[in-house]
């Protein structure tokens, strides 16, 4: 089997992620002070309020910046700190990886869309989804496949 090629990509998920990201926690706080209306008797419509704060707050605080994401044919880096990489959804034209940091220093998740890669982006799919050369199945210390609901 041919090792997939090294390859390069600057990224951040674009605005499509960062609005996900910002209503995610823009939720999180409408049920929140929804759910605290409702013990204080009040309606449970004035939880838009805070629930619009915090989206408002989030969207400046969800920019988490742009990740230098690289493979050199053996191991993955995420700015310049080496991990596993493994893909948890894989749209075609956009990706969300999840870097498992080496030394148990945790994890990270990257968002990789389509107009970010470039031309990139076929090269990077093809990293993702292959394992390092010499090494069998399931020990590979680069990408591995994502588990399915079978496995």
């Amino acid at each position: 089997m041919r090792a997939a090629p090294p390859v390069s990509v600057r990224c951040h998920g674009g605005v499509a992620w960062r609005a996900v990201q910002t209503g995610l926690f823009a939720l999180a706080a409408a049920v929140l002070a929804a759910w605290a209306l409702a013990q204080l008797g009040l309606a449970a419509a004035w939880a838009v309020a805070p629930g619009l704060a915090v989206a408002a707050v989030a969207w400046r605080g969800c920019r988490s910046g742009e990740v230098a994401l690289n493979w050199d044919g053996r191991a993955w880096t995420a700015d310049g700190i080496p991990g596993r990489l493994e893909v948890m959804v894989d749209l075609g034209t956009w990706l969300l990886l999840r870097m498992r940091l080496d030394g148990g220093a945790g994890r990270r998740w990257i968002a990789v869309s389509a107009g970010e890669a470039g031309s990139a982006l076929h090269g990077l799919r093809a990293a993702v989804h292959a394992r390092a050369t010499g090494t069998a199945p399931g020990t590979a210390p680069g990408p591995r496949p994502a588990k399915t609901v079978a496995d």
